[in-house]
């Protein structure tokens, strides 16, 4: 049996999508309770789900947005 895709709320999503064109780092808190610190890179929709792209140091990861609680900018800026 295959989970319901429920989309991530409006504000979320417009939230990462300002990240992304401010090249803003930011901290995702993520719903299982860590954390993920980088660069979003890029937010779509594909396969029926939204996603986003994050640099971390020196590798990107693809990440699911309904796995995303919500996020805040970082302190320190990432480049």
């Amino acid at each position: 049996m295959r989970d319901t895709y429920v989309p991530v709320s409006c504000a979320l999503h417009s939230t990462l999508e300002l990240a992304v064109l401010q090249h803003k780092s930011v901290v995702l808190q993520m719903r299982d309770g860590s954390q993920l610190a980088g660069q979003i890179l890029d937010v779509w929709t594909a396969d029926g789900r939204e996603w986003l792209k994050l640099r971390r140091t020196h590798q990107e990861q693809i990440i699911d947005l309904t796995l995303i609680d919500h996020l805040q900018e970082s302190s320190c800026h990432e480049h």
